[in-house]
């Protein structure tokens, strides 16, 4: 007489796979990567869209769009490179932010950081040097190298000039 009602469930997995399959969309700068706490990444990172760390990434990271170092995530690397760097977290690394780079309360953000604007909150934590209003494109090195003394043999030593 009575029936259980069986709850009428939705496959969420098929319906993303399905759209992912028919979908030629390119990844956009609003296409989020995350990276779970207790989650650990050793080597370099890439993401085509935003990314948020709550987790811990040991090595280079390059963004297209937005970086977000939650109060858990940690990178310690070389080089963080994205448009805008939003750090509640710890970043130990050069950063390039495109746009700005904010660093909240408790965040810190150990070495050198070129950024089109810098805000650092009371109780945030920055060590390094800091280049403001440039591209980070500017800061390119720029490298003169050598070039070989006309007519000189090389078995010959250079003399210094008296």
């Amino acid at each position: 007489m009575f029936k259980p009602k069986t709850p009428k469930t939705t496959d969420v997995w098929a319906k993303d796979a399905a759209a992912i399959s028919t979908s030629s969309a390119a990844v956009t700068p609003s296409a989020l990567t995350f990276i779970g706490a207790g989650s650990e990444v050793r080597g370099d990172l890439r993401a085509a869209g935003n990314l948020r760390i709550d987790g811990a990434i040991f090595g280079t990271v390059q963004v297209d769009g937005d970086l977000e170092v939650s109060s858990t995530g940690v990178i310690e690397g070389e080089k963080v490179t994205a448009r805008s760097v939003l750090v509640h977290g710890r970043i130990k690394a050069r950063v390039q932010a495109v746009e700005h780079l904010r660093i909240h309360g408790q965040g810190r953000v150990e070495g050198d950081v070129t950024a089109q604007s810098l805000d650092i909150e009371a109780g945030a934590h920055f060590v390094g040097y800091s280049r403001t209003g440039v591209e980070p494109q500017a800061e390119m090195l720029q490298i003169d190298h050598a070039e070989p003394l006309a007519g000189r043999d090389e078995d010959t030593p250079i003399q210094p000039d008296a």
